[in-house]
């Protein structure tokens, strides 16, 4: 049985995360949602997430500073920033995996969730094989 992938979604605009949250099920992913980067930091730690679509512009921690925590703490996993503004500062950019703006039609975001998510899947640690056998 294949588990379906686990995308943390971080924005503090509630109807936003809500339409995003119901984007990514109807995508056939699992959704932990998140209103701010404390809430996002303690989703991220205590679960098996797969994927980071993270908000820049969010009060007392922006996705920048967000993204680098993450970073620092599981490397392997993606992470997407997202912005209404059309760039964001290079030393911003290089903490995420990937940055659209806002703006990107559906489609595009979609397809970009499941490029970082087949790639996550594509590099992930096979299980040990058990050795013991009959």
């Amino acid at each position: 049985m294949h588990l379906k992938p686990i995308v943390l979604c971080v924005d503090d605009t509630p109807s936003i995360l809500e339409g995003r949250k119901m984007l990514l099920e109807e995508n056939g992913d699992r959704v932990l949602t998140a209103t701010n980067g404390k809430q996002a930091m303690e989703a991220f730690i205590t679960n098996a997430v797969d994927l980071v679509v993270l908000d820049y512009h969010m009060p007392e921690m922006d996705g920048g500073v967000v993204a680098a925590r993450m970073k620092e703490c599981k490397p392997d996993v993606p992470v997407m920033l997202l912005s209404g503004d059309e760039c964001l500062p290079e030393e911003v950019l290089e903490t995420a995996d990937c940055f659209l703006s806002k703006s990107e039609p559906i489609v595009g975001f979609l397809e970009q969730v499941d490029y970082l998510l087949s790639l996550r899947i594509l590099f992930r640690p096979l299980p040990a094989l058990d050795q013991s056998g009959p």
